[in-house]
């Protein structure tokens, strides 16, 4: 029975099975704000519509951290037609009852994980026994939810700087004060709660769900034929746990001391390369559909070759097409989904999913007044003309209509026509998908990582020219000791490896990644880092520095590249939040002082334009406000 109609209509219809949270106070002033406790699930479709319905709340909160807090990063400025609300963010001035700034879609999210629990749990109760493939399911549609609870608090965590933990379904009424459901978080805490919730899973009904188990979607939406090809969106709808929990350390470490911090530096490094060597080891040119059972290292899903495979490598040459896998990215509403994308939150305009990024962005858009965000001034003159991501190479920004704005959700490159057009003929049926994560997180998680783990040459070598550049065509089969021996895949000169495909058989994997660098791979600007010396002494632009002088630099300099590489994508800012916190942090010497005017000095420039409110920006950032505020009751 092939259920791709009845499925995909589910992500809206599911919808019907949660309501959202109250925008002013959360959860306790509209009685029609509870869960209905009689609604699903009674069969075996509704936990499929159920889990659905969690992914449309997801879709209904994809647009808003880019609208909240790419306002306030250094790209991107707002248009004379912008509503005022939004002018006020780019402003800095209060968000409390700002419309743009109101964290209920997060929240809405939460609520609906913790009441799918709750149904799930009745239900299987209920039934007294599943089909063999319906048990699985149970178990992967669970797993999944406890990750996009995750994703939303990593959303409001590192939006907010706090939230509210809570797993109660919320059935009834329940008052913020009481601390036997809910629980006020810094990021901190929040990172530490949802790290336990990733690895201790959730129990229902007796099973145990962890949250590394991924849905076979195509076994279940066209039992008979199984084409997984034509499926393969379904796969990218949720994060891997690796990226969460890798994101969720590398904020923990922001508010412990460095030497407590060590343990989740060596998590992040271990795991992400672990997972990324696996993949590496695949051979070129095998499907892609991301089924990875992330308890297993050595258990990989051959079908997911490519996807990390091509992630920064080979996109040096001035040929265009040579870095054509950087320019399928955002090549469709699907993200380039053979290229770096991880997971994301996509659209069917057919079906009356939307968001508003070509609406706002794109000047030729039917309705030329909601034409609302674009690249400003200063945020141009960041990126060096050899910079994909530039004006010149027209990536990610380009001019339409005579306007300059960001592009790269809706106008091009095509490869066999040598030029840029829209994605479709009608530029309102462009509903863009948005990367939760794509391949470029990984690549820079790692250079965090290694940074804090003192491994300055690995650190600059991922944020630079890579590893390609740094070991300059050695052939390589053993690296230096402080080097984790997964790098082996990095080097494209490395002896030809075989892996083992699923049926037992060789297959050679080709001559390695030539990795290139996230700097390589962009084209971008080096960054000058600190660098030890022969006498062991670490010196930056002519002077000696200490260790902890030399992490923080080249914190800062991975800062300014986040900046460039994720514009529009409601995570920059966030990511310049979490190192302004690490260098502001009483764990860390609490240079509130020095930490203000690092931040300050990667975006004050964009919000000095002229008609910008400086004194506004100013009250913004002083003791390190930078987060968003918003009314959140004690």
């Amino acid at each position: 029975m092939k259920r791709l109609k009845f499925a995909w209509a589910a992500v809206i219809m599911g919808a019907m099975a949660f309501t959202t949270v109250s925008c002013d106070d959360f959860f306790d002033t509209d009685p029609k704000d509870i869960i209905n406790e009689d609604d699903y699930i009674e069969k075996d479709d509704e936990m499929y519509k159920g889990f659905l319905g969690i992914v449309s709340r997801m879709q209904e909160a994809g647009d808003h951290s880019i609208f909240l807090t790419d306002t306030r990063c250094n790209v991107i400025e707002t248009t004379e037609n912008a509503p005022m609300a939004l002018q006020n963010i780019f402003n800095f001035e209060t968000t409390v009852d700002n419309e743009y700034a109101d964290p209920t879609c997060y929240y809405s999210i939460v609520v609906a994980c913790n009441d799918y629990f709750n149904k799930m749990t009745e239900y299987h109760r209920n039934v007294g026994g599943m089909s063999e493939l319906s048990e699985t399911n149970f178990r992967a549609l669970l797993s999944m939810a406890i990750r996009l609870k995750v994703w939303a608090y990593l959303k409001l965590g590192s939006i907010y700087g706090q939230a509210y933990w809570f797993d109660d379904p919320l059935t009834e009424m329940k008052d913020l004060a009481d601390t036997d459901v809910f629980t006020k978080c810094d990021m901190g805490q929040l990172a530490t709660k949802a790290i336990d919730l990733l690895n201790n899973g959730v129990d229902i009904d007796g099973v145990h769900i962890d949250s590394d188990v991924n849905m076979n979607w195509a076994i279940w939406l066209d039992e008979e034929i199984q084409n997984e090809s034509e499926y393969a969106k379904w796969y990218y709808m949720v994060p891997p746990r690796v990226l969460l929990e890798a994101e969720m350390r590398s904020w923990r470490a922001s508010y412990v001391p460095e030497e407590t911090a060590q343990g989740d530096w060596l998590w992040i490094r271990d795991n992400l390369l672990r997972y990324m060597h696996n993949i590496h080891k695949c051979p070129v040119g095998f499907s892609l559909t991301p089924l990875f059972d992330f308890s297993d290292p050595n258990n990989i899903d051959w079908k997911r070759a490519n996807i990390i495979y091509q992630m920064n490598s080979y996109l040096a040459s001035g040929v265009r097409d040579e870095y054509y896998p950087y320019l399928l990215l955002f090549a469709s509403e699907e993200v380039g989904l053979k290229t770096q994308n991880v997971s994301s939150i996509m659209y069917d305009y057919t079906n009356h999913q939307r968001n508003r990024l070509v609406q706002y962005f794109c000047p030729e858009y039917p309705s030329p007044d909601s034409y609302y965000l674009r690249p400003s001034d200063y945020g141009k003159s960041i990126f060096s003309e050899t910079d994909l991501r530039g004006m010149t190479q027209k990536i990610v920004m380009n001019n339409l209509g005579g306007k300059d704005c960001i592009s790269k959700y809706y106008y091009l490159y095509e490869r066999s026509a040598t030029s840029y057009k829209y994605i479709r003929t009608n530029i309102f049926e462009i509903e863009p998908a948005i990367p939760t994560f794509r391949g470029h997180d990984f690549h820079f998680l790692l250079a965090e990582a290694e940074n804090h783990l003192g491994n300055w040459d690995i650190a600059n070598a991922l944020l630079n020219n890579g590893l390609m550049s740094l070991f300059n065509g050695q052939d390589l089969t053993v690296l230096p000791a402080h080097w984790s021996q997964d790098y082996d895949t990095w080097l494209g000169n490395t002896k030809q490896q075989t892996a083992t495909d699923k049926n037992g058989s060789d297959v050679n994997q080709g001559s390695g990644y030539g990795n290139i660098g996230i700097v390589g791979a962009m084209r971008s600007t080096v960054y000058d880092l600190p660098t030890v010396d022969e006498n062991g002494e670490i010196t930056y632009q002519g002077r000696v520095i200490t260790e902890t002088e030399r992490r923080e630099i080249f914190d800062w300099a991975l800062a300014d590249e986040y900046l460039k590489e994720f514009v529009a994508e409601g995570k920059s800012y966030s990511f310049l939040c979490k190192i302004g916190e690490r260098y502001a942090s009483a764990v860390r010497g609490n240079d509130v002082a020095g930490a203000r005017a690092n931040f300050a000095a990667r975006i004050a420039p964009n919000h000095r334009r002229a008609g910008g409110k400086v004194a506004g920006y100013n009250d913004g950032i002083s003791d390190l406000g930078y987060f968003i505020k918003w009314n959140l009751k004690d």
